[in-house]
């Protein structure tokens, strides 16, 4: 070889690490094969047994059609990308796309075209990656090129056949799929629509600076079948090459995500959900195993969040070489081998600036309390939590999860067994929390159709009607529960001191009034709802418990108003708690945080929520002759943390038995499991007249809660301050007066909260005079009932001049009405001897004259009498027959 020839390749050995397929060799130049001897002639003998063709392979008789201009320009454009992709990645000279780097005219300097390509191939040999992962992968997405559908079309490949035999994915169908994936981000379209869906997305999640895309693994579906078929049978294999080309794309179209290739840091995810086949925790077994899950429970537990090494760096302790990088798999061993700078094979140590470490995180998923099968122990799960996924979710969150189903050796369990076990565990691939509700994204058709309610003039009416609509009557109750789910507008005041909007309830009453179906109506129609009953809770149970885990450290568990944060806790059988017990709510119903300081851990937990509480009387029934405390066996610092008292007392009345006795049996019709259309469609008398109050749907009213909670936030501005002052004022001396439920300075923050929550049920952003009016009455009933029944006749009279305002003129008639006929037929009975049947209610009658002389002493004028006697309410429950006023039965 020539000493100028020799110089030339000197002038390359610019750097002592680079591969030595890079270098020339000289000696091998030198002493190399003699192509030209004595056998040369054997290299061009005959060999029949190796000259067979298989026939399919052979094309020679077939006549070809000509080509379309269409399929030859596909051709050229196809032949021109694959030149300019080759001239990129090897450049050199001009019209010569596979000539060397090294022959260019531009010299060998750091700034030459071939110093990235020998960069890429150091990175490819420290790594021993393929040239498709760091070569031409980024190489496919520079431009939003049309790419011919034939050229990622992996309806005809045989991956399995490749799988099966121990090999890995070749760099050809590997390029494939990447550019079947960048072909999907940036054509697909649903149906009937003329934009892509992803490059929106894309963008989006780079203006939030997230580090995944969700993908929709319908949308996959459409696009390619055998592409989604093997992200199910082989997500380990296939995501991360999808991960990488969601990285390439992004980084090609936003700089945010460049930095991460220059790192070659891969932790953009694509997060595939809504995969069709769901598995109960229980049922998953060997058949799941390496394959894509998808799975509901229950977080039940949450480790803090490690540093995971996710690709180590070695220096080598003698004489400080850095070694090539390790992707560290918990399937694959790691061996560092010699050093190549001094051949020693240790020791070594870890390079901590340069390793690349990776949030990571367990939770334990437990099935669904709802879905476990009677007689059956819940079953749970472990999951690993990479990434932007740590502390995504809490404790408590019910999870819609996607994941790969994959086993690892665990020493722990093979001594303790003996013999070979392996773990399972579920790695994360996607998250869906249910029941949060900032997170619940309501379509446009819903928002359309809850913005047209508000113009409805009924629309609170209409509201509590909807709750428990299988439940009769007991508006009282139903409005608590509906201000209940409302709730008010929380506050922070300039002493830091916060002010909740949780609306807390208790309702007691006598038994058989459906206390506890109210409960579990609230748990199916809110989001997130925590049912407990008190005989089976403890304070720990209720609140938090310091638990020590597998490992022997002390770690924190939430209990049910805990797990119900930002939710509401429902708990039946409240007066059935110990009282050390209840004493642990205390804190968790007023600051609404739970503080623990046990085993070395010092803590305050959240607990954002309204408590629904349901207590039975101590005496089995309500006895209206003694207070309400006299009756429940509960302690004022626990009452006065309730806004709203609600009493269901069950009477005796004809009418409402009457009504009500209708109503069940239309309910029991309707919910057969053989109705027919027609027994459907049964509805009771009362329901079936003009002046019916129609309830919303259920479906419509959830999504109603969600929408209100979501974008509602009242203002309090111009309200009666002196009215809500004197209000409180003479309620509070008639408490200290007579007894009854103790009045306190929380129940001037309750006022306000009702009146926010009044707001928000009409979907109003400031508090209107009414909503004042309106909670005002909610309070008084609640202190009202909680009167023995002499004093509360008397406080209703006293206080009148507040539910008038608050309480329309038509329903004070209709109440006064229903008072006058309840006495005339208390009259008939009491004429009769005591064998004689029972008055007919249709025997009942009071003259309008006796009305107008009932209304004028409460301050009601005539006109509102005629205008009540028109009025739909009027002819839903009366009628005037001559001069009489008597039940419309």
């Amino acid at each position: 070889m020539s000493a100028g020839r020799r110089g030339d390749f000197d002038e390359l050995e610019e750097d002592p690490l680079a591969d030595t397929a890079e270098r020339p060799d000289e000696e091998e130049e030198e002493d190399g094969e003699d192509l030209i001897g004595d056998n040369m002639a054997a290299d061009y003998e005959d060999r029949p047994e190796l000259d067979q063709y298989d026939p399919s392979l052979v094309d020679d008789g077939s006549v070809h059609e000509p080509l379309t201009v269409e399929q030859r320009l596909a051709a050229e454009r196809a032949m021109d990308n694959r030149d300019r992709r080759r001239l990129r990645s090897e450049p050199g000279t001009p019209g010569f796309p596979m000539s060397s780097s090294g022959m260019s005219d531009a010299g060998s300097g750091p700034e030459t075209p071939g110093s990235e390509g020998r960069a890429k191939r150091r990175r490819m040999a420290r790594s021993g990656a393929t040239p498709s992962e760091f070569g031409d992968a980024d190489d496919l997405f520079d431009d939003d090129k049309d790419v011919p559908a034939y050229e990622y079309d992996l309806a005809h490949e045989k991956l399995e056949e490749t799988l099966s035999k121990g090999l890995g994915i070749d760099a050809r169908l590997e390029r494939k799929i990447r550019l079947s994936f960048q072909q999907f981000l940036l054509k697909f379209k649903l149906e009937g629509q003329t934009e892509p869906r992803y490059p929106d997305m894309l963008r989006k999640m780079a203006e939030e600076d997230h580090r995944h895309l969700d993908i929709n693994f319908g949308h996959l579906q459409q696009w390619s079948a055998q592409l989604v078929m093997w992200i199910a049978e082989h997500p380990a294999r296939i995501l991360p090459i999808l991960n990488e080309t969601l990285l390439a794309e992004a980084a090609r179209k936003f700089g945010t995500y460049k930095s991460l290739v220059d790192t070659e840091e891969t932790e953009l995810r694509a997060a595939i959900h809504s995969f069709p086949v769901r598995e109960p925790i229980r049922e998953l077994s060997t058949r799941h195993l390496d394959r894509l899950v998808s799975v509901t429970g229950v977080v039940t537990k949450r480790t803090k969040v490690f540093n995971e090494v996710k690709r180590l760096l070695l220096r080598c302790a003698k004489c400080n070489f850095l070694t090539a990088p390790f992707d560290v798999e918990a399937d694959k061993e790691l061996k560092p081998g010699s050093c190549v700078e001094c051949q020693s094979k240790g020791p070594w140590r870890v390079d901590r600036v340069k390793t690349l470490y990776r949030n990571h995180q367990r939770i334990t998923i437990q099935e669904s309390p709802s879905t476990v099968e009677p007689g059956k122990m819940p079953r749970s799960k472990e999951v690993i939590l990479t990434g932007d996924q740590v502390d995504s979710v809490r404790p408590g969150d019910e999870l819609q999860l996607t994941g790969i189903y994959r086993c690892l050796y665990d020493a722990a369990t093979n001594a303790r067994t003996c013999f070979p076990v392996y773990k399972t565990e579920i790695a994360a691939v996607h998250l869906h929390r249910k029941g949060d509700v900032k997170l619940i994204e309501l379509t446009e058709d819903k928002v359309q159709q809850i913005n047209d309610l508000r113009r409805d003039p009924n629309l609170r009416e209409r509201i509590i009607c909807s709750m428990a609509p299988s439940i009769y009557g007991m508006k009282h109750v139903k409005t608590a529960i509906a201000l209940s789910m409302m709730g008010g507008q929380q506050k922070v005041t300039a002493g830091k001191h916060r002010i909740r909007g949780d609306i807390n309830t208790l309702i007691v009453g006598d038994p058989g009034l459906a206390k506890s179906q109210f409960l579990k109506y609230i748990e199916q129609t809110f989001p997130r709802a925590v049912y407990t009953t008190g005989k089976g809770a403890s304070a720990v149970g209720l609140t938090a418990a310091v638990t020590r885990d597998e490992n022997g450290d002390w770690g924190l568990e939430g209990g049910a108003m805990v797990l119900a944060d930002d939710g509401m806790c429902l708990i039946d059988e409240f007066d059935k708690m110990n009282d050390n017990d209840r004493t642990s709510l205390h804190e968790a119903m007023e600051q609404q945080t739970i503080s623990v300081s046990k085993a070395g851990i010092v803590a305050t937990l959240k607990a954002r929520c309204s408590v629904v509480a349901v207590a039975n009387p101590s005496e089995g029934r309500y006895d209206p002759q003694r207070t309400f405390a006299q009756n429940v066996n509960l302690t004022d610092p626990i009452l006065s943390r309730f806004d709203i008292l609600a009493v269901l007392r069950d009477e005796s009345d004809p009418v409402q038995d009457e009504r009500l006795a209708d109503h069940v049996l239309c309910s029991h019709i309707r919910s057969h499991p053989d109705a027919n259309g027609d027994d459907k469609a049964v509805r009771p008398k009362l329901e079936q007249l003009a002046s019916h109050v129609e309830p919303l749907d259920q479906e419509l009213l959830k999504y109603y809660i969600i929408y209100a909670r979501q974008k509602i936030h009242p203002k309090i501005a111009d309200i009666d301050k002196d009215k809500l002052a004197n209000f409180y004022a003479d309620l509070r001396a008639e408490a200290f007066r007579s007894g009854g439920q103790a009045m306190t300075a929380r129940h001037v923050d309750s006022i306000v909260r009702l009146a926010e929550a009044n707001a928000r049920l009409e979907l109003r952003e400031h508090v209107l005079p009414k909503d004042l009016n309106n909670a005002i009455a909610v309070m008084l009933e609640s202190f009202i009932q909680s009167q023995k029944h002499q004093v509360a006749e008397e406080l209703r009279k006293r206080f009148s001049r507040y539910v008038t305002q608050a309480t329309p003129v038509v329903d004070q008639l209709s109440i006064l009405l229903e008072r006058l006929l309840k006495d005339k037929l208390e009259l008939l009975k009491n004429s009769r001897p005591a064998a004689a049947a029972p008055p007919d209610l249709s025997e009942a009658k009071v003259e309008v004259a006796e009305l107008v002389r009932a209304t004028e002493q409460h301050d009601i004028s005539l006109d509102e009498v005629h205008a009540f006697m028109r009025s739909p309410v009027f002819a839903r429950t009366f009628r005037v027959v001559d001069t009489s006023i008597v039940y419309n039965v």
